[in-house]
């Protein structure tokens, strides 16, 4: 197992490590290190002195209903830097990983707790930690001993926390020794945190958009004013009448203003003592309101579950811990080779046939297609317009929907194309950038140089289409948009993703980048090239200005009694179709010319990646 001299070892090892890393600094970061770790310690020092004397002051007006508030604040600011903390160690290395302690004479199990132990030597929570002691001993000052439990409550939540982030960081350090996952990992983690982070605002817009209640008695109190003034001008009342009157509506209106004040107070508290009942994270700041009510079973149930929850996470992250250094995970992998050679010898999706093209262009296209569902950088961009519809779109409707005129809302669904197409312009834009390497292909290729550009395209057209359909669906139901509308507007889809490859193609021949390797960063940055990729993205409306202009047709159609009821909108989108099609062939064809003549200067700007 572990003794103490094995772990005084570890400790002296791991300070010499620390020791020489810090000598070998320079002179300059050895002082601000220096200054850093002393600002630290005496910050901690302070942050329990003010989390003290703070806190007694602040909980004196404090009832014990209301200690939720105060320690889900304390939870969510802890957790937000503790997320932030762990996205920047998955992308360090460790400075004794697990491998190197099996080298000592330890047995595993051994290894893995001091391995956890030493985990805890977190900056984050250095810094918060003082602060929590100091508000547990202002909740013991407050409410009395039975808010001792309150200490028993933080270590179990500390203990979870850690245990949990143990198993999970364990779980993508060994997804991210592949290059391809370290990439998709570090892409989904940033969009999981970006919706999170986003979580507070969005919930804090849709409490703000509910207070129709008080905005109405507002209403009402002004129209009773207005009405009584009126009986003023025209001396139906005199002015002690006024006065009197118009005192009992501003009594009405600020009596049923705080009762409706009241009602929502009550609400959000049963809110968020449900959710906190409901969440492990809030078992905190539930069983420390409890303990402040009295309560003396329901603290220690939180403890209990807490506790549980940590011993179970680590339990497991020991049990994959085994079965990653012992072997046991090769079966597995030998499935996986057996398969994946089984699908190679069946012939891939390089074999396949797209309908309507060519071989070489579906040959192209699958390619294309291919290369973008294993790149990780693409995943982030192809993500990029769901963040869009899901921060922007919750704001814009906000449940007001049904107040919109039912002749605008055919628009939010084309507003949905132009987020979709903003989002994946990253790919469209810089197609040729997103190959590298592979651009030398197309180079050596006998293929005609206008069936690379249709092919590259029809490759993309599946993540836009995608994106595109389910989000214009989506607008459709929240709206309530008409039938015939939505199936004009999946029209529009097509015809907006084929104008605007006509400008990414432009902007790919004209204004290459060459990126780095998993990464979408340009290895030389050129001003010229960005602006000229900018005022690409702006060109977006001009690809969805035949769906405007098509509903905008019927509009006017039915504004002026020309039409009563005729999907004109609809009709015009299926006469665009063909006639866009037509003249996107017409298009490539000349672009291909282009790609020709400006192939190899775009073969010596992405050849530079490799340098």
């Amino acid at each position: 197992f572990v003794n103490l001299h094995h772990f005084l070892a570890i400790v002296r090892m791991r300070w010499q490590m620390a020791k020489n890393r810090f000598s070998k600094s320079s002179l300059s970061n050895r002082v601000f290190t220096t200054i850093f770790f002393a600002l630290a310690a005496i910050g901690s020092l302070g942050i329990f002195l003010f989390a003290i004397s703070g806190g007694n002051r602040l909980l004196t007006s404090v009832q014990p209903d209301n200690m939720v508030y105060v320690w889900d604040a304390v939870v969510v600011a802890f957790l937000f830097g503790w997320s932030m903390s762990l996205m920047i160690e998955l992308q360090q290395s460790e400075m004794m990983s697990l491998k190197n302690l099996l080298h000592l004479p330890i047995s595993l199990r051994g290894a893995f707790l001091l391995n956890y132990s030493s985990s805890l030597a977190s900056l984050v929570l250095i810094l918060f930690l003082p602060g929590m002691l100091g508000l547990c001993v202002a909740s013991v000052n407050r409410f009395g001993f039975a808010s001792l439990v309150v200490l028993a409550l933080l270590f179990a939540f500390l203990f979870m926390v850690t245990a949990v982030t143990y198993q999970l960081r364990g779980y993508l350090s060994r997804l991210m020794e592949n290059k391809r996952t370290r990439g998709t990992v570090i892409a989904v983690m940033t969009i999981f945190f970006v919706l999170l982070f986003q979580t507070p605002q969005l919930v804090t817009s849709r409490m703000i958009g509910n207070s129709e209640t008080k905005q109405k008695l507002k209403t009402e109190r002004d129209s009773q004013i207005l009405d009584l003034t009126s009986k003023l001008s025209n001396r139906e009342i005199d002015a002690a009448k006024f006065a009197q009157l118009n005192e009992k509506i501003e009594f009405d209106y600020h009596t049923k203003r705080a009762a409706e004040s009241k009602k929502e107070s009550d609400n959000l508290r049963e809110k968020a003592t449900v959710a906190n009942a409901f969440l492990p994270i809030g078992w905190l700041p539930y069983g420390a309101s409890a303990a402040a009510g009295g309560a003396l079973l329901v603290p220690w149930l939180c403890v209990l579950g807490m506790t549980g929850i940590g011993v179970t996470s680590l339990g497991l992250a020991y049990r994959s811990t085994v079965a990653v250094y012992t072997g046991q995970q090769n079966k597995s992998y030998r499935a996986d080779g057996i398969k994946k050679t089984n699908a190679v010898i069946g012939g891939g999706m390089l074999e396949k046939k797209i309908p309507l093209l060519s071989d070489q262009q579906s040959a192209v296209a699958l390619a294309t297609l291919q290369s973008t569902i294993r790149a990780s950088e693409s995943k982030l961009a192809l993500l990029t317009p769901l963040i869009f519809f899901f921060i922007f779109g919750f704001s814009a409707f906000n449940g007001k929907q049904e107040s919109l005129p039912e002749m605008f809302r055919p628009f939010y669904a084309i507003a949905a194309i132009g987020i979709m197409l903003l989002g994946v312009a990253q790919l469209m834009l810089n197609m040729f950038g997103l190959d590298r390497q592979g651009f030398r292909a197309y180079v050596l290729s006998p293929l005609k140089r206008k069936d690379i550009l249709i092919g590259k395209n029809i490759g993309l057209m599946p993540f836009a289409t995608g994106l595109s359909v389910p989000l214009v669906i989506i607008v459709a139901l929240i709206v309530k948009t008409q039938f015939t509308h939505v199936l004009a507007t999946l029209c529009q889809c097509v015809i907006a993703q084929l104008l605007y490859f006509l400008i990414g193609n432009f902007t790919s021949i004209y204004a290459t980048t060459g990126l780095a390797e998993g990464s979408m960063k340009p290895v030389e940055f050129s001003f010229k090239k960005m602006l000229f990729q900018l005022l690409a993205m702006l060109f977006v409306p001009l690809s969805m200005l035949p769906a405007v202009s098509s509903l905008g047709c019927e509009l006017i159609s039915e504004t002026f009694g020309y039409t009563s009821g005729a999907p004109v909108y609809l009709i015009l989108s299926l006469i665009e179709l063909p006639v866009v099609i037509l003249f996107y062939r017409w298009a490539v064809s000349k672009q291909g010319t282009w790609l020709q003549d400006e192939e190899q200067r775009i073969l010596e700007v992405i050849s530079k990646v490799a340098d």
